[in-house]
């Protein structure tokens, strides 16, 4: 997955910047395979961000603590475009600081976004539409009473969220998660924060020079290319790391499509499913089992009520889902029963398959459907331009010394002079 036209090589502090921001984050993390590389290009891409139309969040999770979650965060402080890592922060000094600094946010301890508070309700609504560009919340001010202004407040910036557990489904639904484990025997190193800020100055300054000088190849992908081994709004949240990394180390890009489907599968799979949904895949495997297009309402609820892992044994205290229940939840689907003839000639209450595919299809399309797809590439018409000095770059930058690494031999554009 490329690009036809790939600018010149690397050269000088740009050779192996990805290598060493992988082993940054595998010297003092216990990190899943691929997750490195993912951590990597989101603190790369974190510098440009402004270049995307969204910009996915990190969700750093784990099941309790002691998991290395802060570390991660640390970490991310460490490379990010002007980070501010916070603990708890109220709705108007979020987009209030975003208005001003467009921060790297990584927002520590962040547990509170899952309650029912009107705080909690409010942050939420911000950081549910500050993932995509263009999107502000509009307050007013002054007029002791009377003729009030208002004033629009930017939203947009790179963000990671911290906590233990998992987030609502809306704001898991604009994360790429990152799960923590607690190690297992992981040699790590110890880790000092100052130490550490000390040893990656050479590395974060690298970041912000190729970031600027890549700026607009990594905008010309963006803008030429889509993923469609990933639907809707997995493939905006993914295609930011896609376009750096086919700039920076286009040879990896295999190597990151098999990370995507590997934690956007999961993210489906863990993700709750609301009834109507859930009922549809429970019909779905009805039919399948049965090996017939048509089933009665009567051996449709048999064979629903019969599965001991699904909620609809317990419905009507015990007495299992009934015929009204079955179409009430079908309705918003515009899905009703009709009159089907059996396989013994008699007719009764019940439903073709048939009826069922349009929602099949739109809210729970089969696996292979899903992934077994190849990326096409849409190329402009002069495919990524090797042109790539801009001046100005997102984010605070870090003006320190060069450093020259070693390692990836990545395709990019070259600055000139």
């Amino acid at each position: 997955m490329r690009p036809t036209n790939t600018p010149a090589p690397l050269t000088g502090d740009s050779l192996g910047l990805l290598a060493e921001m992988e082993r940054l984050f595998q010297r003092y993390a216990a990190l899943s395979p691929g997750l490195p590389l993912v951590l990597a290009l989101w603190s790369i891409a974190a510098h440009m961000f402004a270049v995307f139309d969204a910009f996915p969040y990190l969700a750093i999770t784990s099941p309790t603590r002691r998991c290395g979650k802060t570390r991660v965060a640390e970490l991310l402080e460490l490379v990010c475009p002007n980070p501010l890592r916070t603990v708890g922060i109220s709705t108007a000094a979020l987009f209030r600081t975003i208005q001003a600094k467009k921060p790297a946010f990584i927002i520590d301890e962040a547990e509170s976004l899952r309650g029912k508070s009107e705080r909690a309700e409010a942050l939420r609504e911000i950081l549910n539409a500050g993932y995509r560009k263009g999107q502000k919340v509009i307050r007013c001010f002054g007029g002791n009473g009377k003729d009030y202004k208002t004033r629009e407040f930017e939203t947009y910036c790179p963000k990671a969220l911290v906590l233990i557990g998992s987030l609502p489904d809306t704001l898991a639904d604009r994360c790429i998660p990152i799960e923590m484990r607690r190690r297992t025997g992981e040699n790590l190193e110890r880790f000092r924060f100052d130490r550490a800020r000390r040893e990656t100055k050479p590395l974060a300054a690298s970041i912000s020079r190729w970031a600027k000088a890549h700026r607009t190849s990594v905008r010309s992908w963006y803008r030429n290319n889509d993923l469609s081994i990933l639907q809707d709004r997995e493939a905006d949240l993914w295609l930011p790391l896609f376009a750096v990394l086919a700039v920076l180390c286009p040879e990896r890009q295999p190597e990151l499509e098999a990370v995507a489907l590997r934690i956007a599968g999961a993210k489906d799979e863990s993700e709750s499913v609301d009834l109507g949904i859930r009922l549809l895949q429970g019909i779905r495997r009805a039919f399948d089992e049965a090996g017939a297009d048509r089933l009665s309402t009567k051996a449709l609820l048999s064979r629903l009520n019969g599965d001991a892992e699904s909620p609809w044994p317990a419905w009507n205290q015990g007495k299992g889902l009934n015929p009204h229940n079955l179409g009430r939840i079908l309705r918003p689907f515009g899905i009703g029963s009709g009159t089907v003839r059996l396989s013994d000639g008699q007719t009764a209450k019940g439903y073709y398959r048939d009826v069922f595919t349009d929602a099949w299809d739109r809210y729970i399309p089969a696996p292979e459907k899903r992934h077994n797809v190849t990326t096409q590439i849409n190329t402009g018409e002069n495919g990524v331009s090797p042109s790539a000095t801009e001046d100005g770059c997102d984010g605070t930058e870090n003006a320190i010394s060069a450093n020259v690494y070693a390692g990836c031999d990545g395709v990019t554009d070259q600055k000139q002079g």
